[in-house]
């Protein structure tokens, strides 16, 4: 609805006819922390290899196949972030510029980084690249912090800069998963450079997307125009409400973006 078809009960139609054709399987997700579920499109395994086929004929080599690990409810929680921010009024000061899935990324850089999104916020004629971490509550704040080790370690010290931000439930969570992370910037990688790590709660987020605070682990609160920024050498598209209908939206979700970051990955791996 907020991406095409402007209203709900259209897209539900749209949906429930591509998956009549077979395209699409429509089923309800649920778990403990979400038990009363919600109902979700995927594509079917027939619809993603014909697509793989389209998009990769031609090409003189395939990329590796990467399976989105995710379960179903952390993927759609990811996708309520991607409906918040479309949905957000914008300025010249902050928009959405692009925005990739798990998958897409997870292509890029071989299957090892693997966000559950990248989002592209313009700033002026600026542009700020942000690595989504959205958790439900479900990891211990160990592995948070040992996945921001592995961020900083091929991020870092990259011409682009990068940004990490994790995404959890509760303001308690927020200020738990900041103080590992200071203890681990002060006594394991003193003085070393390293790809900036931030943190919010989801209502924070939702509430007012582009305004919303992020927390370093030094205790610094910015908003997402005040991260590390580069200056793109593409015009940034802008994408709000219906932006799968402009000439820029499937462009600013798929092929300059994806392109970008399909080469920093190679250049990590180099």
């Amino acid at each position: 609805a907020v991406l095409a078809y402007g209203h709900r009960r259209t897209a539900q139609r749209r949906l429930a006819r591509l998956a009549e054709y077979g395209l699409l399987r429509g089923f309800w997700a649920a778990n403990s922390q979400r038990p009363r579920g919600r109902f979700a499109y995927a594509l079917t395994k027939a619809a993603r290899e014909g697509l793989a086929q389209l998009i990769w004929a031609g090409e003189l080599s395939k990329p590796t196949r990467v399976e989105a690990p995710s379960p179903v409810i952390h993927q759609l929680a990811t996708h309520d972030l991607l409906v918040a921010i479309l949905a957000a009024p914008s300025s010249r000061e902050t928009y959405l510029a692009g925005w990739a899935p798990e998958r897409a990324i997870a292509l890029g850089f071989g299957g090892y980084l693997r966000p559950d999104a990248l989002a592209v916020f313009g700033s002026g004629e600026r542009a700020v690249e942000l690595f989504i971490e959205r958790d439900l509550g479900t990891e211990r704040g160990a592995i948070l912090a040992a996945k921001a080790r592995t961020y900083s370690g091929y991020l870092s010290g990259h011409a682009v800069p990068m940004n990490v931000g994790f995404v959890v439930e509760s303001a308690r969570r927020a200020a738990a998963l900041a103080y590992r992370l200071r203890h681990w910037t002060e006594h394991e990688l003193p003085g070393r450079g390293k790809a900036p790590c931030w943190v919010t709660t989801a209502d924070e987020l939702t509430a007012d997307p582009f305004a919303a605070i992020w927390r370093a682990p030094d205790g610094r609160r910015v908003s997402a125009r005040a991260m590390a920024s580069f200056e793109p050498a593409w015009q940034l598209p802008r994408l709000g409400p219906l932006c799968l209908l402009t000439d820029d939206g499937p462009e600013a979700t798929d092929d300059r973006l994806l392109t970008a970051v399909g080469k920093l990955g190679r250049d990590i791996w180099r």
